[in-house]
């Protein structure tokens, strides 16, 4: 009985630890796309957490990292596209990419989330992001 209790002891320390050892990230970034995409669409914000332990227990190779971002449509219309975000170093470098679906109502707002992967040594020397934007269709 006491073995029992404390395994369940170490269980939820070891879940506990974990929730407080991830840190959220607000990432520097640029955008980049047409000029009409531009007008419409504004990158409010670009952020990831990442949990220490899942690059522990990813032992050290590629883990996944969840990311968002915030985005808000200033136009009367719709938009369905595509963002492309690139994270990158101190000196601009391209470590990786990610291609990412988005759809946003008029004048509206949301939050794309995805899972980056990354390994821990490239999640180190990220910097900033560029995200590039592509329209598919207005509705």
């Amino acid at each position: 009985m006491k073995k029992l209790i404390l395994i369940l002891f170490f269980i939820f320390s070891f879940l506990n630890i974990q929730s407080v050892s991830a840190k959220t990230v607000k990432w520097d970034f640029e955008v980049k796309s047409t000029e009409e995409l531009i007008k419409c669409i504004k990158v409010v914000e670009v952020k990831s957490k990442r949990s220490r332990m899942s690059s522990i227990i990813g032992m050290g190779i590629i883990s996944e990292t969840p990311t968002i971002v915030k985005m808000q449509n200033k136009c009367k219309y719709g938009i369905k596209g595509w963002f492309r975000i690139k994270l990158l170093d101190k000196d601009g470098f391209q470590l990786e990419s990610h291609l990412e679906e988005f759809s946003i109502g008029r004048k509206g707002l949301t939050k794309n989330s995805f899972e980056l992967l990354t390994s821990p040594l490239k999640w180190r020397k990220l910097k900033s992001a560029l995200l590039e934007f592509d329209q598919l269709e207005t509705f």
